[in-house]
């Protein structure tokens, strides 16, 4: 029996059949397989192509964020956008030693007052009799010498020494001080009750209520046993006025000297 050989009558070449037919039993689950792996690279591009497009709008919108955070003026160390070149590293140093120094230093608490006092508060004490007698004689003496009271007060003093001495109100007479603010005596009696007898007898004077300016006496200022001092001030009068009148009003000792001569 002969064998059949096909033979390509255009080319002279001979035509093998395909081993691989459309007949042949496993080439339907190949194209399957074929299907599967296309349809899962078309995913990936799908997933691919959503991500590249987030990343592109992220990135669009990065720098304008970056630009209000670096703007905000609650951020330390931030810096206005036209700042001179180094701004922004000064700021940056300055706020790091704002940082160390509030870690350095401890919190300032404020001072406890403690509880409130019930005790009342003692009232300002009175100056002794000495003290603001003192404080007097240093204000006259500051104000230097004045001849021009002297004579005056020299003759109004001596009348005080006479009438005491008659009416039995004697009292030791220091030497007299005068100085432009006025004159200063002070008398040394044996009580307080001959102390102001004294006083009784000075105020009546012509002399006491002749000179013209003010007068005044001190406190009892207690010496040596049972004796007291007191001082008397006589003002300086204006410079263009005179010390005493030409005429001087009278004594007002009448009833003094009643009291005396009935003991």
């Amino acid at each position: 029996m002969s064998q059949l050989v096909k033979h390509d009558t255009g080319t002279g070449a001979g035509l093998h059949s395909n081993p691989r037919d459309s007949s042949s039993p496993g080439l339907p689950a190949e194209r399957s397989k074929d299907r599967l792996i296309g349809r899962l690279l078309a995913g990936c591009a799908v997933i691919g192509s959503l991500f590249f497009a987030y990343e592109l709008g992220a990135r669009a919108t990065l720098p304008e964020r970056e630009r209000q955070h670096e703007d905000s003026p609650s951020r330390p160390g931030s810096v206005a956008p036209n700042a001179a070149p180094g701004a922004e590293e000064r700021a940056q140093h300055a706020h790091a030693d704002e940082h160390a120094a509030g870690a350095a230093s401890p919190p300032i608490r404020p001072l406890d007052p403690g509880p409130p006092s019930n005790e009342p508060a003692e009232p300002p004490r009175e100056p002794s009799p000495r003290e603001h007698r003192d404080r007097v004689l240093r204000e006259l003496r500051a104000s230097g010498p004045d001849h021009r009271l002297f004579a005056p007060a020299s003759a109004v003093v001596g009348a005080w020494t006479s009438k005491l001495a008659k009416l039995g109100a004697a009292g030791t007479f220091e030497p007299l001080e005068c100085y432009a603010k006025g004159c200063s005596v002070t008398v040394v009696h044996a009580s307080a009750v001959k102390a102001e007898e004294a006083t009784a007898v000075i105020t009546r004077t012509r002399e006491f209520n002749g000179w013209q300016a003010g007068k005044m006496r001190s406190g009892l200022i207690e010496h040596d046993g049972d004796r007291v001092e007191v001082t008397w001030i006589l003002d300086a009068p204006p410079p263009d006025s005179p010390v005493l009148p030409e005429e001087l009003p009278r004594d007002d000792l009448d009833e003094l000297v009643e009291r005396g001569s009935g003991r």
